[in-house]
């Protein structure tokens, strides 16, 4: 009887264990499906309403900018919020920990570790943050030349301006099954890479 019952409770036991595995693989392939799905079952309009509804983002990215003598790479971290943009550089070490506080028409540039606290009131440039996803999102609702297309795997949104010649064409590109961004690009006149944005880390929609 004993022997019985130990050979039923091991039967039960493995059973169960099983029946877990099961969920949890299905689960996951679930979980596989609706991640893949956010991409690939939209069409290119419904892709383009996706991004373009991207309001609020948190990143880690790293930046390149050149210009005619050389070139220059930064850390940031950024945060866009309903109420402001924040970006905060990490590298260079001498720079490490500066922040500046798009809010309200003004900025703030401060720095604990150098003691610098400043608000500038109607920044020029306040309204042509380039370094910013949201920027190039509402160039690309205005722009009269702008693109978009699957492109090997990436959706490439394309605007072109005529601001200034080192600012004519600005590419962003977004992960097709996820939606996410990825990398953002600034060409100039002569077609050069001006500004190179990789994003290590990036969570949309916060």
């Amino acid at each position: 009887m004993k022997k019985k019952f130990k050979i039923t409770f091991i039967v039960f036991v493995i059973i169960l264990i099983i029946t877990i595995i099961l969920i949890n693989l299905l689960n996951n392939s679930k979980n596989n499906y609706k991640s893949e799905k956010i991409g690939n079952n939209k069409s290119i309009k419904e892709i383009e309403e996706y991004i373009l509804n991207i309001k609020t983002y948190r990143a880690s990215l790293d930046v390149t900018i050149k210009n005619n003598r050389n070139e220059n790479f930064y850390k940031l971290k950024q945060e866009v919020t309903a109420e402001y943009e924040k970006q905060i550089v990490q590298e260079p070490e001498e720079v490490n920990g500066l922040q500046m506080i798009f809010m309200n028409g003004t900025v703030e540039i401060k720095n604990t570790k150098l003691n610098l606290s400043k608000i500038y009131e109607n920044y020029p440039n306040l309204s042509e943050n380039y370094l910013f996803i949201t920027d190039f999102l509402k160039s690309y609702k205005i722009l009269e030349q702008k693109s978009i297309k699957k492109d090997n795997g990436k959706i490439l949104m394309e605007i072109k301006t005529n601001k200034n010649k080192y600012n004519v064409t600005q590419r962003l590109y977004v992960n097709e099954k996820n939606l996410i961004p990825e990398k953002l690009e600034i060409f100039d006149n002569n077609n050069n890479t001006k500004v190179y944005i990789l994003y290590s880390e990036i969570e949309i929609n916060i």
